[in-house]
């Protein structure tokens, strides 16, 4: 039996007749919870094992004073104490509310420094507190700290999840549902601030082609290394590239007239070429090849977003008449770059 239960049994068995009742210290002993009791003076009259060892203080120095004196816990801990004490009723500090109110820490690791639980905090009063100070508090700490582990375990692995379903998994890059958020969120921003949204849609030309030529699985990893160029064309951090379908893809440029989206443009018909990629089945010539089309516009209503999609794919139809291997913008004739 603990120096602490000790003492407690012996105030239970030296108690007069008709003092308030006793707790049955034994039990509490056990608890694999934190457990303190106040007195009506605010006094600590029981603490428990537990609480000692994950608070480093010994039973001597609480025992009989006044805890606010002993223990170092949070001021709006002892504010909802108060207030439990008053009114009666119980009071609950939980983990996700609330900072760790009481200074408990995890049993220490060698090469670790002492770290702080997190933990639950349950105020009960006992019996109604009279100015002659009757009445008691119990105060249950519990340590909730591999809830919070799982918690945060759940909310990474959702966060994964999330992630993954905006991703292709065959270029890394994000999908056709990333996209259609980001232009949604980009066409919001840009109402907000009055500013130009541009667009760049493309198609790797007569793809059908070389994955009949080539087979599957070279078409595979030719989709994957123009996505990783077009990752390195685009560097601002807003900019936004997805695969949009198939041999598809498209980027999205927030704050961009149309003199910037065609730069752009510009570059990734150059550099798709420049890559060298081989394409003996493409007619008139030997390289992929990307057909680009261009818009850009200033939105004025969420319904924009729609109306920039249906002019990037004009621009993009536009490109593919007028021979592959170039530029085209909204409304316009082709830039060829062939």
């Amino acid at each position: 039996m603990t120096q602490t239960l000790a003492m407690s049994c012996e105030a239970e068995r030296s108690a007069p007749p008709g003092a308030p009742p006793v707790w049955a210290p034994w039990v509490l002993a056990q608890l694999q919870v934190g457990i303190i009791v106040l007195d009506g003076a605010d006094r600590v009259v029981f603490v428990n094992d537990w609480f000692l060892q994950r608070s480093g203080y010994q039973a001597s120095d609480m025992l009989q004073r006044r805890l606010v004196d002993v223990c170092e816990a949070t001021p709006n801990f002892f504010k909802r104490l108060s207030l439990a004490q008053t009114t009666g009723f119980p009071a609950m500090l939980s983990h996700s509310l609330h900072s760790p109110p009481l200074p408990l820490y995890m049993p220490h690791l060698v090469g670790h420094p002492p770290a702080i639980l997190s933990q639950t905090v349950h105020i009960v009063p006992m019996g109604r507190r009279t100015a002659q100070g009757e009445g008691y508090t119990l105060i249950q700490a519990t340590d909730v700290t591999p809830t919070v582990r799982r918690e945060s375990l759940l909310r990474t692995r959702v966060d994964q999840m999330h992630l993954m379903a905006r991703i292709d998994p065959l270029t890394g890059i994000g999908n056709r549902r990333a996209f259609t958020e980001s232009l949604e969120s980009e066409v919001r921003a840009a109402i907000r601030a009055q500013g130009p949204l541009g667009l760049l849609m493309l198609d790797i030309d007569h793809f059908k082609l070389y994955n009949d030529h080539y087979g599957h699985p070279a078409g595979d990893q030719c989709l994957r290394e123009v996505a990783a160029l077009l990752q390195r064309v685009i560097r601002r951090p807003r900019d936004r590239l997805a695969r949009y379908g198939g041999e598809e893809f498209a980027i999205l440029l927030p704050g961009t007239p149309m003199e910037g989206v065609l730069d752009v443009g510009r570059d990734v018909v150059n550099q798709v070429r420049q890559l060298g990629l081989p394409h003996a089945a493409r007619p008139h010539g030997d390289v992929v090849t990307v057909s680009v089309g261009a818009t850009a516009l200033y939105p004025t209503q969420l319904d924009d977003a729609s109306v920039l999609l249906t002019q990037a794919d004009q621009a993009l139809y536009e490109a593919k008449a007028g021979g592959r291997d170039r530029l085209c913008h909204h409304r316009s004739i082709a830039s060829s770059l062939a």
